[in-house]
């Protein structure tokens, strides 16, 4: 099989830390700031939700461990998508690309910029569309100096949002005093229901198998970046969702729109409302950050697969794909004028997670199909953390599609396009390429 990037192209000059905190950075986004209202809802006791957020970093781990065996053999850039085409062929690869390129990257990255806008635009006076638009163009403009710098300012704001949250956590912890409440006993499937939400907030895990080749050891630091990162993330997540009930309390945790802000409000007044919104526009921006960093080198690796979008796989002298980063910046600023913040995010979230399981699914096909590839680090209890890994995601799925249908029908749509796009690839690209 022909390579799908030319990595030498790219420069490995991140080490272990880079990789960690890119990982972290990836994952905490705004889901924090919002899903443990929605979780507490669900559960109704404070035990209980910290559980379902312990289920949660679990069932993230099993995703970790299933692909980070892929991550140290085939650190290429890319990553994904590079694993899909060995493993299952050019057509699966090319969807995942096609949904990275239309779809994953750039409606996160509107997300993301638009939670942003929400929370500067009435500090600053200015309209939240001018806000959002300046955060993409911004976040391309790093993001196109270089994986250097852009990897620098991301893990400068990746260090101090998990600082802030953690601070944020034990001050609502051992600062709130909100009064016990009776808390009904939760029931099986509200507690199920509950795990949903909060998987989507520790999406994100994989997003640094994508640069792999900028990675000075990948072989070492792609598996130990998934395994800290997700127990780090957790750590946060946990300490919040402490502060989040012992501040406000249960009751009111459950029927707060907007939690974080709330929780800041209680312990501080409107000064420290204020600075809890300054810290989710930190958060979302960090998270747009890493976003188009890792996102672009998924779409690079399709456009140098591709005769039709090969000029996306470009890479310019600042050793980052830079045509792929102006397509992402330009197909988010039509999702700002297209959905609401709402619909962009469930839009990103189910369509990514049916790749994530044909990815740990390649651990297990490259296992058959090149059993003499090195692999310096393998899935612990093969294959069983992979089986848990894809019936998990199949019932995620499954609950999302039941609660909200025109979402899935949308995002799949959407990839769906992908498949006469590849044919039309098929089509323009010369013999024998």
């Amino acid at each position: 099989m022909p390579e799908v990037v030319d990595d030498a192209r790219y420069r490995p000059v991140l080490g272990p830390a880079h990789a960690t905190w890119i990982t972290v950075g990836a994952m905490i986004g705004s889901g924090i700031f919002s899903t443990p209202a929605d979780v507490a809802r669900r559960t109704g006791s404070t035990a209980a939700s910290v559980a379902v957020w312990v289920v949660g970093a679990l069932l993230t781990l099993l995703g970790a461990v299933s692909v980070a065996e892929l991550g140290a053999a085939l650190p290429a850039s890319g990553g994904l998508y590079v694993w899909l085409r060995r493993a299952f062929g050019e057509r699966l690869a090319f969807l995942f690309g096609w949904a990275m390129l239309v779809v994953l990257v750039p409606s996160s990255v509107a997300y993301f910029a638009s939670v942003t806008a929400n929370h500067v635009a009435p500090l600053v006076g200015v309209s939240p569309r001018a806000v959002s638009t300046v955060t993409v163009l911004g976040c391309a403009a790093v993001n196109a100096l270089g994986v250097a710098p852009a990897a620098g300012v991301q893990v400068a704001v990746t260090v101090a949002r998990v600082v802030a949250l953690a601070a944020i956590g034990l001050g609502g912890t051992f600062l709130g005093d909100a009064p016990a409440a009776p808390s009904p006993s939760p029931t099986a499937l509200g507690l199920a229901a509950a795990v949903v939400p909060v998987l989507w907030a520790y999406d994100g895990w994989i997003d640094v198998t994508s640069i792999g080749a900028e990675l000075r050891d990948p072989a070492r630091d792609v598996p130990r970046a998934l395994v800290r990162g997700v127990a780090l993330v957790a750590l946060v997540y946990v300490l919040v969702t402490l502060g989040l009930h012992h501040a406000l309390g249960t009751p009111r945790l459950a029927v707060t729109p907007a939690p974080g802000l709330a929780l800041g409000e209680a312990l501080g007044g409107l000064a420290a409302r204020r600075a809890v919104g300054a810290l989710v526009a930190t958060s979302t921006v960090g998270a747009c950050l890493v976003g188009m960093l890792t996102g672009t080198r998924v779409i690079a690796a399709m456009g140098t697969a591709g005769a039709l979008l090969r000029p996306l796989g470009a890479v310019g002298v600042a050793g980052v794909p830079q045509r792929a980063i102006a397509v992402t910046a330009a197909l988010a600023l039509v999702y700002l004028g297209w959905a609401p913040a709402t619909r962009l995010a469930e839009v990103f979230v189910v369509g990514a997670w049916p790749f994530y399981a044909a990815g740990a699914l390649a651990t297990v096909a490259l296992r058959r199909k090149e059993p003499a590839l090195h692999r310096p680090w393998k899935t612990p209890a093969y294959p069983w953390p992979i089986v848990g890994f894809v019936v998990v995601t199949a019932l995620m799925i499954v609950a999302f599609a039941i609660d909200d249908r025109r979402s899935v029908l949308a995002s799949f749509g959407l990839i769906a396009v992908g498949l006469p796009a590849h044919a039309l690839v098929r089509l323009r690209r010369p013999r024998g390429v």
